[in-house]
């Protein structure tokens, strides 16, 4: 092969590598979004879930209080607050959950970019190093 086709070949070869390597990334940032969306959905059900539970429960104490004629006193309210003070501690806790995951997602996305930039990096460094074993087998030949 002549240095011209040999450095056109490795060009083109960069150039497609590099092209690859952006589809790659933006593909993978999609797939992130959509397992963060999947992620918050679930946090959306888990939340719901919660408020429910905290709702039968309230609902079991008050009706046993009204059951047992003990709706004002403090054990009813007490409890009742409780279950209240439960339920919001462990949507706090989602709340922190789903960020924490949002972050994660934020690091990774940074992390994909710099890989591809790094594989841009390399393809150029071969496209080079292709270059420069071309020419200097060029070069021998026409010195010959």
């Amino acid at each position: 092969m002549t240095f011209a086709v040999t450095a056109t070949v490795a060009a083109v070869s960069t150039v497609a590598s590099a092209y690859s390597a952006n589809k790659s990334r933006k593909m993978q940032k999609k797939a992130n979004k959509a397992q963060e969306s999947k992620g918050r959905l679930q946090s959306a059900r888990d939340s719901m879930a919660q408020v429910r539970q905290a709702r039968i429960a309230q609902a079991q104490i008050i009706q046993g209080s009204s059951t047992q004629g003990t709706t004002s006193s403090s054990a009813a309210q007490g409890g009742f607050s409780a279950v209240g003070s439960l339920t919001s501690g462990n949507q706090q806790f989602l709340n922190q959950m789903d960020s924490m995951n949002s972050r994660i997602s934020s690091f990774m996305g940074q992390s994909q970019k710099y890989a591809g930039q790094a594989s841009n990096y390399n393809a150029l460094a071969n496209l080079s190093m292709q270059a420069g074993t071309a020419y200097s087998g060029y070069k021998a030949e026409t010195e010959e």
